[in-house]
């Protein structure tokens, strides 16, 4: 999976590989998109794109074994619906 996000800043699409290149940097202005956290989005983001990844290959498996079952979207994707929404809302995360 190749995850595309958009600067706040400068208003340019990119994707998660220009931003580790940049070292949290906006690879289009050159902003950090957190200035005191660049190694944490970093790693943060590294770790989005290879678990969605991974999810992606486990799920197009199940669908290709044709099994007699659906699975519920809510409960693969509530959660993450919610935390991007809060990336899009510039929100900053709630830790319970």
């Amino acid at each position: 999976m190749k995850i595309r996000g958009t600067c706040q800043n400068c208003g340019k699409d990119f994707f998660v590989q220009q931003v580790r290149q940049s070292g949290g940097h906006c690879p289009n202005c050159g902003l950090a998109f957190q200035p005191h956290y660049t190694a944490v989005l970093v790693e943060g983001l590294e770790i989005a794109e290879a678990a969605g990844s991974t999810l992606e290959s486990a799920l197009e498996k199940l669908a290709g074994m044709g099994p007699a079952l659906v699975v519920d979207e809510q409960s693969v994707l509530g959660d993450v619906t919610a935390h991007l929404a809060e990336l899009r809302a510039g929100e900053k995360p709630r830790y319970p």
